[in-house]
């Protein structure tokens, strides 16, 4: 029974489908001429008081069909963007293997460093040890000066090569004469000796010197050709790392693309199909209308010439009395009544299915629900996120899509449920439309006949009323439960 300014369901959902199907046209619209840029396409959505005020609760416009060929072309639109993601994916597997064989070499070119580095300080050791050997061969040196200046003084106060005939003069017998003789060989050999250890002490002292400078120059040059490649290695690996970063990022772009692209094909598809649904009952209801209308004409006119019989009859009647005062009158009333019943089969149920719920945590369910009330549409959301895309690239904003709704609502009472209508059709157990209680799942489809047509869900909250998130542009709240496409109903 309606309320005082309450508007009739029927009218109600005719309204509803007309929002919904003139925002889904919108988008598609707006997606399907950016093309190449079908990742700006995204749901934007509409407030609904805006949507009710410019769409009156009954309405004879026509509804806008998307085509085939509109259709087709977002099913290939898809299709290439998936395409478009294989390749990425390949691209991707033949970055990690590039990733692994740089890694490789520049493991190779660290031990390369290492060795060098290990070389220098070998050679380092040998430049200590040669500046050891250096300094003693400068002390070395220093000594044969200092005793090559004493005997070059003792050569010159004593006669340098006189000595010898002096000590011949002055000897006082032959052997004392060849006692100093014998003094004056070996201090000879002494003078030659200091010179040729000065002399190789000098050797020794040019040669460590340059052996040290060699061995150190070369092993740093070493090392120092060592660093630099293992630095430009490590920084083939990190651009190499920050393509594959950049691959993935692609990657993730163009899946969030291809989810708005399979979105608006659905949409697409669904909105012809409503909209041809929409015609055909316009067109039935049409054709009703002008059958009774001709029926209405039918009768009109059959009384009409029952009339003028009976007023043909009554005047005959009169002329045959000549002039006979006696009038007969009647009343016919004819009233018509239409009257209507709705009759419904309860929707499908079939057999099979149990019952897994108690009666709180339906109760559970059902407030979690009206706490959500408010949040905005969001396609594939589950409340704290929402994926879509916009202008501005991947933005994950809170929402709900019917089916995201359920699952969380159940999900916080404890019972865990798929994050799609159909699979939620097969979760539980289904009743009869006379037996449903808050908490069941309603279900709604294209086709009440087929359950493969599901589309929608909402949870029933009791007095015909239910919660669910409708559609793109609209928000989470309280709705009619029972309508048109109603197919059945799920105790969970």
């Amino acid at each position: 029974m309606l309320r005082a300014g309450e508007i009739p369901p029927s009218e109600a959902r005719l309204g509803r489908r007309a929002v919904i199907c003139c925002t889904v046209l919108a988008v598609v619209f707006g997606a399907l001429s950016m093309g190449a840029t079908p990742a700006i396409a995204a749901k934007q959505p509409t407030p609904p008081a805006a949507a009710k005020q410019s769409t009156p609760p009954t309405t004879s416009k026509k509804p806008v069909i998307p085509s085939q060929a509109q259709i087709d072309k977002a099913n290939v639109d898809a299709q290439a963007k998936a395409a478009q993601i294989g390749q990425t994916q390949t691209q991707l597997a033949a970055a990690n293997a590039s990733l692994q064989s740089l890694n490789d070499h520049v493991e190779m070119l660290v031990e390369a460093y290492d060795h060098a580095t290990a070389d220098v300080d070998a050679a380092q050791q040998g430049v200590e040890s040669a500046t050891q050997d250096l300094a003693n061969a400068t002390r070395d040196r220093l000594d044969a000066q200092v005793q090559m200046s004493v005997f070059a003084a003792n050569s010159y106060r004593g006669g340098g090569s006189l000595d010898r005939m002096s000590a011949l003069m002055t000897a006082e017998s032959p052997s004392l004469f060849l006692t100093r003789a014998s003094t004056l060989t070996a201090l000879a050999r002494h003078e030659e000796s200091v010179i040729a250890r000065l002399q190789t002490t000098e050797e020794q002292q040019t040669s460590a010197q340059a052996t040290a400078t060699a061995a150190l120059t070369h092993r740093i040059g070493a090392a120092a050709v060592a660093s630099k490649a293992k630095d430009e290695a490590i920084d083939a690996v990190n651009s190499q790392a920050l393509g594959i970063a950049q691959i993935n990022a692609q990657q993730q772009d163009l899946q969030a693309q291809l989810a708005v692209l399979q979105g608006t094909a659905k949409d697409l598809a669904t909105a012809r199909a409503q909209g041809l649904k929409r015609l055909a009952e316009e067109a039935a209801a049409a054709a009703a209308a002008a059958a009774a209308a001709r029926a209405a004409a039918l009768a009109a006119a059959a009384r009409a010439r029952a009339e003028a019989a009976r007023q043909a009859a009554l005047d005959a009647a009169r002329k045959a009395a000549h002039g006979s005062s006696g009038n007969t009158s009647g009343s016919n009333g004819n009233s018509s009544s239409n009257s209507s019943s709705n009759s419904s089969s309860g929707g499908i149920v079939p057999a099979g299915g149990h019952s897994v719920s108690t009666a709180a945590q339906r109760q559970r369910a059902i407030a979690f629900a009206q706490t959500q009330v408010g949040i905005w549409y969001r396609w594939a959301g589950i409340g704290d996120t929402g994926p879509t895309v916009t202008s501005s690239g991947i933005q994950n904003l809170p929402g709900y899509d019917c089916s995201g709704l359920t699952m969380k609502a159940y999900q916080s009472a404890g019972i865990s449920l798929s994050h799609y209508t159909g699979a939620q059709w097969d979760q539980g157990i289904h009743v009869a439309q006379s037996q449903v209680q808050p908490g069941d799942l309603l279900f709604f489809a294209t086709n009440t006949n087929d359950p493969n047509t599901i589309h929608h869900v909402g949870i029933y909250i009791g007095n015909g009323q239910m919660i669910d998130a409708p559609q793109t542009g609209e928000q989470v709240g309280v709705h009619n439960a029972f309508r048109s496409d109603y197919i059945g109903a799920v105790e969970l």
